[in-house]
């Protein structure tokens, strides 16, 4: 089997995820970040809350050690609804510009985004919105857009290269509040954006052996009848991503969890030898004796595992399937590239089954309220 016979949108994507990575840090130059970010409501920013949906929320859990470790400012991930409809008022413009709300939306339709922005705004937060559609509804109600940039005639479904284009602008976000403030120096952040396409060309060099294995892998479990998906911290966002592309992709069962949860919970789903488990563990994080004690259990149970990881296979079971990918300068980097390993599975094993990506097979997918579920015609309400 040839698997260039396999090929879909997420596969395409890996081809240009390189030429993506420049041109979103192009368009997002020192002009570009000064305009949004002022160096006032910097300073006045106590707090930052990040929030979406679906990826345009994972951006934020997989960004958020890079806003801790770098910006140094509190900063949460926060779902849409959790912000729109729960949080209490008292946490918004409890002092000037505060908090910073970083709304994500690559399209900027979600009403729920928007109703984020407008709710902020309202009890005196600041807001920036993430997105490639700075006209966009969301964009007309936030006080300051940042254009991701993305380059045209590119397909991004389902997302991978646009969730990149989330993460990096992000990073960036995060690297003009360490130097404002002067937690990092010129240097170190000079060196920090040159980090982001280092990594970026690194692991697009070995794309194409990556392709080559998942696509053996993705043989092997295309007749799996779940997949289970597991990791920590920022990584969590990872395995979150990658269990969300199997309902994108392919429509398969799936679920997700971190590492000490996984070993409370998912260990007794039944029937192990039939669940694909997938495991981000890199070998810097505070969880990794956590998380090989995690697949120990595993490999007792005889499921099938993928780990994603930086460090060398021989800390794994030998039986599992090992994606090595290169160590990066700095460990926040490893959210944006990791995904690529199950994103790369998911493409093949749609393909391998005739699947139509995001199931536009479904007759509910072409009524009116399936078409409406992700963009408007959702009522916007400001609690």
């Amino acid at each position: 089997m040839d698997r260039r016979d396999y090929e879909n949108s997420l596969v395409k994507q890996s081809k240009v995820c390189q030429q993506t990575v420049e041109a979103v840090m192009n368009n997002i130059d020192y002009q570009a970040l000064g305009e949004v970010m002022p160096i006032k409501e910097i300073f006045d920013a106590q707090k930052i809350i990040i929030t979406g949906m679906g990826d345009s929320w994972l951006a934020g859990v997989a960004m958020k050690p890079v806003f801790e470790a770098v910006a140094k400012v509190e900063t949460d991930a926060m779902r849409a609804i959790e912000f729109s409809r729960h949080l209490s008022s008292k946490q918004l413009g409890f002092s000037p510009n505060t908090p910073m709300v970083i709304g994500i939306s690559v399209s900027g339709n979600p009403a729920r985004v928007a109703e984020c922005l407008q709710r902020a705004d309202h009890y005196g937060a600041n807001t920036i919105l993430i997105t490639d559609q700075p006209n966009s509804p969301s964009a007309q109600v936030a006080r300051h857009v940042l254009h991701v940039g993305l380059p045209e005639g590119t397909p991004y479904g389902p997302g991978a290269n646009s969730y990149i284009g989330s993460l990096v602008a992000l990073t960036l976000m995060a690297l003009r509040i360490g130097r404002v403030k002067n937690t990092i120096s010129q240097n170190q952040y000079e060196d920090m954006k040159k980090a982001i396409m280092d990594y970026t060309v690194e692991v697009c060099a070995k794309m194409e052996s990556f392709a080559d294995q998942a696509f053996e892998l993705a043989q092997t479990w295309k007749d799996l009848k779940a997949y289970d998906f597991i990791g920590d911290y920022a990584d969590y966002a990872t395995a979150f991503f990658g269990s969300a592309k199997v309902l994108e992709a392919f429509g398969g069962y799936t679920t997700y969890d971190d590492s000490e949860d996984w070993c409370h919970i998912n260990f007794f789903l039944k029937h192990p030898e039939t669940i694909g488990r997938v495991v981000i563990a890199n070998s810097d994080t505070p969880s990794f004796n956590r998380l090989k004690e995690t697949m120990a259990a595993i490999e007792k149970l005889e499921s099938p595992c993928m780990v994603v990881t930086d460090a060398d296979k021989s800390e794994f079971p030998a039986s599992f399937n090992v994606f090595t990918f290169p160590k990066p300068r700095y460990f926040w980097l490893a959210p944006i590239m990791q995904h690529w390993a199950f994103d790369l599975v998911a493409d093949y094993i749609c393909e391998l089954n005739g699947i139509t990506q995001f199931r536009r097979d479904m007759p509910a997918f072409d009524t009116e309220i399936g078409k409406k579920r992700l963009r408007g015609g959702t009522e916007i309400v400001i609690v």
